[in-house]
């Protein structure tokens, strides 16, 4: 990747027109490939975006360091077969009495591979925009569990938000201060925002970084967990990441390089060994492990097609 390269890529995304012809509305475009990085801001100002289910990724990173931490003795066991009911039970009313036999199958590994065992998508935008937030975690808990968990995949924000809930009681800490501490001032971010919804972290959305933000998360995938050279999780812990739980036809582009091929934990995969991080708006994290190349972009747009389209033309040409 050189300089000239980066600009013929910046001129595609600002020629680009969307389904409705209108310019795509961009935040920004960051391209790091071994030594080289280069970064655009298509906005005059430079602030944080919201990076939506990207956020799904650091939720489940920031569970890859309580794990090492419980190895490392410094907190209780818990791992990814851990069961959430116990941290459910005392902290949330359960007025589904018929949930609760679900609920005590549901273990951590469900939360992060959208298996809980719902028929219905839950914590997106057109089912809570008339909820008080704290009532969210009342609502998912009770929402009915159709299917045994495990065996139904339905990509969903509810997961995560139960891992939020159940995180922050595990630790008996308020999650954002543990993040802060143990996560996000070891990468190098020492300025996030993550929006509450009641009492717990959203979990799976409504985290707003910068660029060089997710290029740090991005680097800590490529490096195998580690931060100069020590490890914040385990590398095993990476790799069950990238690990396959389900295979996603429904959300498959076949014969293209960027594409929905299977869902890991926390995190998209494709056939190319190639991984990856998708928010609603255009909002994405790619990681070419092969290349040594992560690719970025921030934006704030519904029809998120064009920039998919860009980015598959950019992996094929690297």
């Amino acid at each position: 990747m050189d300089k000239q390269t980066f600009e013929k890529i910046i001129d595609q995304f600002q020629n680009e027109k969307d389904a409705l012809g209108q310019s795509l509305n961009m935040h920004y475009l960051l391209i790091k490939q071994g030594d080289t990085c280069y970064q655009y801001r298509f906005k005059k100002e430079a602030s944080p975006s919201d990076i939506r289910s990207i956020s799904k990724t650091v939720m489940t990173m920031v569970f890859g360091v309580v794990m090492r931490q419980a190895e490392l003795g410094k907190l209780p066991p818990i791992d990814e077969e851990t069961y959430v009911y116990p941290f459910l039970k005392d902290a949330i009313p359960i007025t589904n009495k018929d949930n609760i036999d679900m609920l005590k199958k549901v273990q951590v590994k469900h939360l992060l591979t959208h298996t809980v065992g719902y028929d219905d998508v839950l914590l997106m935008r057109d089912d809570i925009k008339d909820m008080d937030p704290y009532e969210y975690a009342t609502y998912v808990v009770n929402y009915p569990i159709i299917h045994e968990p495990g065996s139904h995949y339905l990509y969903s924000n509810a997961g995560f938000y139960l891992l939020s809930i159940v995180l922050q009681h595990f630790l008996q800490e308020d999650l954002h201060t543990f993040m802060e501490r143990e996560f996000f001032n070891p990468l190098g971010i020492l300025d996030f925002t993550w929006e509450k919804y009641g009492h717990y972290l959203a979990g799976a959305t409504r985290l707003w970084l910068l660029p060089e933000d997710l290029l740090s998360i991005g680097q800590l995938l490529l490096n195998d967990g580690k931060v100069n050279g020590k490890p914040l999780m385990s590398q095993s812990w990476i790799k069950k990441m990238l690990t396959i739980a389900h295979i996603t036809p429904e959300f498959d582009s076949p014969g293209a390089s960027f594409r929905r091929y299977a869902y890991g934990y926390g995190i998209w995969l494709t056939k190319d060994k190639i991984y990856f991080s998708h928010g609603t708006d255009g909002q994405i994290l790619i990681v070419l492990p092969e290349k040594d190349t992560i690719l970025i972009s921030l934006a704030e747009q519904a029809d998120i097609k064009p920039i998919e389209n860009i980015f598959n033309r950019v992996i094929e040409h690297l």
